[in-house]
């Protein structure tokens, strides 16, 4: 929790008793009361064997509650007690291996809680001193609150001995944001008998109904690192579906004012960039420093809403994307490293993927088209050009928050400047401005309503962008974009089964050109010759399509799970102005099957199997695709792990290969994974992962091997270092299209080896002040041979499917006779070879509560070369003899409440 709800998706439903002792609030009563969950404790008058454990309150000044960790105030004695913890793993429902208590106290501005973690080998107890919110190997307490009451949602708040804190948002009973980050205190301290922490909560870091008497949702958790072990005082399980639907309640909480919350979080940046550039250049300088300030501001609209705003919000600390070669015709998806949008973004996930690697990703708002690169490029004719890296974010704003009435309210709105790309022409003219990205605002809204305590939901989301006309239409993008539809869950069958689905449509407008470039976007290819069901119309104006998805599953409940549904996508379907999308034209049907064990039986500490199977079409019919596979994974008693997984691709036609030809056959492919991991718990810690796949009919296959090693020297240093080498030879990689009296599609064979290392070493030196360093060298090259061209591209033997045209390299180009009219065609020799480092170092102090200071230095080097060959000691070389660009930045930021 941070061990058991990050290792659950699923929750428990298990036998549960609740023990109610008597408690005024406002009044101290006279003694401590133990609460239990074990079935000898009978003290509920109106418990049936299926409540929730409870809790009463006690009021206190909070003015005489001291946050050190000790409990040395009277009050402390006076609140009930919370015990009989039982086992979240790794033996469910199991009475846990240690004692631990817990007690509440609540006052006029929040709630103190005080765990206390008895433990026969206090000298075992592990602490690793990290930066906040960093996973480490610890033992950890934590609390659980659902103070919204809705059994959907919690704030989860944890610590371990050395005082590093950790906190969470959970939503729809099993999920979480991990991104979320709250304004706490926690401290901690050892003894001879074990360890213990006290917490303070503000009610302004919370959200609650202005009521006379509350009820709230809680759980307490705790983590014993050495045996991975998680006991919790409202049981919950991994067999069924639910975690915040199972905590036990803290009641008669009474007068509770739900706080004015406005919070202000202003910053100011300095920042300087030393790069290499060519000294004709008018814009090159080569010491660039410059210097910016803005502000985060949270305010609660009522005690059920709140509104976060951004002015000119500054993301300069984020560490960079890593290094990659993208020889397919989609985007790469890049994941959000942005506070603003990471931080409550959960409300805003809407998910319509199915698939794995990017496609994975697909959803239908993507934060990351805010403020993104700008799409177009000017013209500078043989000049220099000065251009943004990014598009400017003049301001932002989201509102969230849950009202008394179940509805889930999200709604946000960022507006982006033009940006223009100053040009310098090469004949020495005047310099001028050229558009490259048009003002534009991004807007999304999030509704939903739910039912049966939360157990239904029905729900709308819209999507849109609006783009200035002028420079949208110059630049060929769309002027505007808009999205949504209707979601609903249900569970049913005591909560062990789930129907969900959703109806979405989208809508696209802008120039002609802009219309036609969306026709001709790789995930659609309206352009096809043979698309009978598709038409491309190169003056239309918009373009409308819908999407629907239905599943059915058992989620709970023993240990078989499986799902079965359908997912389609009109052609015309398109959400990437502010989502992310990779295909359209497309109709699937899966089944899904596993099977869990999780508690330890035999070796094992627990293992699962599952196994599904799959076929796409598209709308003119065309099976695009089908294949299944098998795939396990286990932990052993020893807290080893291995995995692994083996799956076959039936042969299909696809769309986009040919890249707008006609429909190409794929050949079958078989694909393999595995793993296996060392005992997490010790200070050097291992894990390798292989993939690969066979394609035998083409002779082409992809294999690689990723390493990891993990070391803990001291209580307060992690080093980590990971390597992955990727051997991919493909027979018909895409090269050309080059149009005669006909369109010939140009193939060859790659030989392509990719390199890379990621290394990592994290300090801390408080739990408030740390150090990490990261840096990743990263190299691939690719050879071409063998160019052939397409002449049956549905031929059943895929030697039929080409035809080779004898390309010959000459000074950087392939020259080939392509139609047999004894005149050669050039095009360009696609072989490469790529060399990137990025590297930075981030000190970090929160030197007060939410305050923080920010010392940054990243280096970046390029190099690249137009030669294939691979040759590992020359490329590090040549990476490192590169000239680098050092960029050094300070943040200060301030938070203050009322």
């Amino acid at each position: 929790m941070v061990g058991m709800m990050r290792r659950s998706g699923c929750g428990a439903a298990v036998v549960m008793l609740s023990i109610s002792a008597t408690g005024a609030g406002g009044q101290m009563a006279p003694g401590p009361r133990p609460v239990s969950t074990s079935p000898s404790a009978t003290v509920c008058g109106n418990c049936t064997e299926n409540s929730p454990p409870v809790l009463q309150a006690t009021r206190v000044d909070g003015s005489l509650i001291d946050i050190d960790g000790v409990m040395a105030e009277s009050a402390w004695r006076q609140a009930q007690i919370a015990t009989d913890f039982v086992q979240f793993q790794p033996d469910a429902g199991s009475s846990a291996t240690e004692r631990t208590e817990a007690r509440v106290l609540y006052g006029a501005d929040a709630l103190y809680v005080f765990l206390k973690a008895y433990d026969a080998s206090p000298d075992s107890i592990a602490s690793q001193l990290t930066r906040r919110d960093q996973a480490s190997y610890s033992d950890l307490l934590g609390v659980v609150i659902d103070s919204y009451f809705d059994h959907r949602t919690a704030f989860h708040f944890a610590v371990n001995p050395q005082g590093v804190k950790h906190d969470i948002y959970r939503f729809d009973d099993t999920q979480e944001d991990a991104g979320w980050d709250a304004v706490w205190d926690a401290a901690t301290s050892r003894g001879s008998d074990g360890w213990s922490a006290e917490f303070r909560v503000p009610y302004s870091q919370l959200r609650f109904r202005s009521t006379e008497v509350q009820t709230w949702g809680i759980n307490f958790l705790r983590e014993i690192a050495r045996r991975d072990e998680t006991a919790v005082w409202a049981p919950v399980t991994q067999e069924d579906a639910a975690i915040v639907s199972k905590f036990g309640e803290l009641r008669n909480l009474r007068d509770l004012d739900s706080p004015t919350r406005m919070e202000i979080l202003p910053y100011s940046v300095a920042r300087l960039e030393r790069s290499p550039g060519e000294v004709d250049n008018p814009f090159y300088s080569a010491n660039d420093g410059r210097g910016t300030f803005g502000a985060d501001v949270k305010y609660g609209v009522t005690s059920d809403l709140t509104l976060d705003l951004t002015i000119n919000p500054d993301f300069g600390q984020v560490e960079a994307d890593p290094a990659q070669v993208n020889l397919t015709a989609f985007e790469t998806f890049l994941p959000e490293r942005r506070p603003f949008f990471i931080e409550g973004a959960s409300i805003f996930n809407f998910g319509i993927a199915l698939g794995d690697g990017d496609g994975a990703n697909e959803s239908l708002f993507y934060s990351r088209r805010i403020g993104r690169s700008p799409q177009g490029s000017p013209d500078i004719g043989g000049g220099y050009a000065e251009r943004p890296d990014n598009t400017t974010i003049l301001g932002a704003w989201k509102l969230s928050g849950k009202t008394a009435g179940g509805w889930s309210i999200g709604a946000m709105h960022a507006l982006t400047s033009q940006q223009e790309a100053r040009v310098a022409p090469s004949a020495g003219g005047q310099q001028y401005d050229e558009p490259i990205e048009p003002l534009a605002n991004y807007g999304v809204l999030r509704l939903q309503k739910d039912f049966r305590g939360g157990r239904s939901a029905v729900g709308f989301i819209g999507t849109g962008t609006r783009r200035d006309d002028q420079v949208a239409q110059a630049l060929d993008l769309r002027s505007a974009a808009f999205a949504g539809g209707i979601d609903f869950r249900h569970r049913f069958g005591g909560e062990q089964y789930s129907i969900d689905g959703y109806l979405l449509g989208s809508h696209v407008s802008g120039s002609a050109g802009a219309i036609a470039r969306t026709q001709r976007a790789p995930l659609r290819y309206f352009q096809r010759p043979d698309a009978e069901h598709l038409q491309y119309d190169p003056t239309r104006t918009s373009l409308q399509g819908a999407s629907a998805f239905l599943s059915i599953a058992k989620i709970g409940g023993g240990h078989w799970r499986f799902s079965t549904g359908l997912h389609s996508r009109t052609p015309g379907f398109e959400v990437n102005d502010i989502g992310f999308q990779r295909d359209a034209d497309s109709f699937v049907n899966w089944f899904w099957v596993g099977y869990r064990q999780t508690s330890p039986q035999g070796p094992f500490r627990n293992w699962n199997l599952n196994t599904n199977v799959w076929v796409g079409h598209n709308f003119g019919g065309d099976r695009g695709g089908a294949g299944g596979n098998v795939n396990g994974q286990m932990m052993f008693k020893n807290f080893w792990t291995l995995n692994g997984g083996i799956g076959r691709n039936l042969s299909g036609n696809s769309g986009q290969t040919l890249r707008g030809g006609p429909l190409f056959r794929r050949e079958a492919a078989t694909n393999f994974w595995g793993g296996l991991g060392s005992d997490s718990r010790k200070a050097v810690q291992g894990r390798v992962n292989l993939f690969g796949n066979v394609r035998g009919e083409s002779d082409s296959k992809s294999v690689g091997v990723s390493p990891t090693l993990r070391f803990r020297p001291s209580g307060r240093a992690t080093f980590s270092v990971g390597a992955f080498f990727n051997k991919n030879v493909d027979d018909r990689q895409w090269v050309e299209r080059i149009d005669l009296d006909e369109p010939h599609y140009v193939h060859g064979r790659l030989d392509q080896t990719t390199v890379g290392m990621t290394g990592r070493v994290d300090f801390a030196f408080t739990p408030t002040l740390s150090l990490q360093f990261y840096a990743a060298p990263f190299l691939s090259a690719g050879s071409y041979s063998d160019y052939k061209q397409i002449v049956d591209p549905v031929a059943d033997q895929y030697a039929g499917r080409f035809a080779d045209i004898a390309g010959e390299v000459l000074d950087g180009t392939v020259q080939a006779d392509l139609d047999g009219d004894g005149v050669r065609e050039a095009f360009d020799a696609p072989d490469f070879s790529f060399q990137q480092f990025r590297s930075s170092a981030v000190l970090r102090w929160e030197y007060r509560p939410g305050s923080t200071v920010y010392l940054v230095w990243s280096q970046g080097r390029d190099d690249s070369l137009s030669s294939g060959t691979f040759d590992f000691a020359g490329d590090m070389d040549r990476l490192f003899s590169a000239s680098p660009e050092n960029v050094f930045m300070v943040k200060v930021n301030y938070w203050f409440s009322r």
